[in-house]
């Protein structure tokens, strides 16, 4: 990828390996795991498509490498990558740092958010003009979309307190950025961890 950053806008998107054991294991309890790893595929699948479409470089960062999947990533034109860190929240650290180098903004999204449209991420992407950092907050108190254009605030380990994948992560994040700068919200938006969720997506004809 070019290290001339002009005036660009790269999107990341997080997402583990399909694999069974690995992916969806809160719908896993509920549905068995081949269930579980359809519903990860079809919205890996939405949301590859949805890179696609993006105006600037899009980069699928795994977790670990799988040819199938990145396969299908190239065919749409993204670039590939791997998440490095010991926990999610030093993955990300050093995403956003990683694509700072590279662009003047960044938005980091997750796999697992069916209602992420090309309108989402361009008011993410607008409101990075005016703030160093952009949230999307998650009906279940997380965050979908993680945004940035400082290189500098990235450079710390900002979420060393936070606990992911909890009904405080947003709260968490808020306060970890709290002595660095004030964050813009997005409007809240949901993703699919439960079967009502998986339901709700069916329903509004986001997934399959």
């Amino acid at each position: 990828m070019p290290r001339d950053k002009g005036e660009s806008t790269l999107l990341l998107v997080f997402a583990k390996a399909p694999e069974p054991g690995r992916v969806k294991t809160r719908l896993a309890a509920s549905l068995g795991e081949a269930a579980a790893l359809a519903a990860h595929q079809a919205l890996l699948e939405r949301t590859l498509c949805l890179a696609a479409t993006f105006p600037g470089p899009a980069v699928l960062m795994l977790d670990r490498a799988e040819a199938a999947t990145e396969c299908r990533a190239r065919e749409l034109g993204l670039d590939i990558d791997y998440q490095q860190g010991a926990d999610l929240g030093e993955r990300m650290e050093r995403a956003m740092a990683w694509g700072l180098a590279r662009a003047d903004r960044v938005l980091l999204v997750g796999s697992d958010c069916p209602a992420m449209s090309p309108d989402y991420l361009r008011e993410a992407a607008d409101t990075l003009r005016q703030a160093p950092v952009v949230l999307g907050p998650s009906e279940d108190g997380g965050f979908v979309l993680l945004g940035g254009s400082d290189a500098t605030l990235w450079r710390q380990p900002l979420f060393r307190h936070v606990a992911m994948s909890t009904d405080h992560t947003l709260a968490d994040t808020l306060a970890a950025l709290s002595a660095h700068c004030q964050p813009r919200l997005l409007p809240m938006l949901w993703d699919v961890d439960y079967p009502k969720d998986l339901e709700r997506a069916r329903r509004l004809g986001l997934l399959p």
